[in-house]
């Protein structure tokens, strides 16, 4: 099971998951995030792509775009022909793709970067 696309959780770990409940309704308290499975709202979508059509490249940072959701921009950006780097830990869905990718850990590669400048 991957719930995020990226955590591979025991069948241990997964028993022992426990969702909270709404404390007025009882309903599934969740955050505002998306769950894997979950539909981005198209609100959302659209302003990422409007975002995207003003910058002037992408940077991931710490993921593995398994999921479509994310993944789909950088389809975007490489079709409208902005670089696209990655810094993460392993493989991604996107490495053919894009202009640079750094493999290592993003607090260390994003500190690196920091102190240069």
């Amino acid at each position: 099971m991957a719930p995020d696309g990226d955590v591979q959780l025991t069948r241990e770990q997964e028993k022992g998951f426990q969702v909270s409940s709404c404390t007025s309704c009882g309903g599934i308290l969740k955050p505002q995030i998306i769950f894997f499975g979950d539909n981005v709202a198209r609100p959302v979508v659209q302003s990422v792509y409007d975002q995207l059509e003003q910058c002037d490249g992408v940077l991931v940072v710490g993921s593995s775009l398994q999921v479509y959701s994310g993944y789909r921009f950088i389809l975007a950006a490489k079709q409208a022909k902005k670089p696209v780097a990655i810094v993460n830990i392993g493989e991604t869905r996107a490495d053919r793709l894009v202009d640079l990718k750094v493999n290592g850990s993003c607090v260390d590669v994003l500190s690196q970067v920091d102190s240069i400048g």
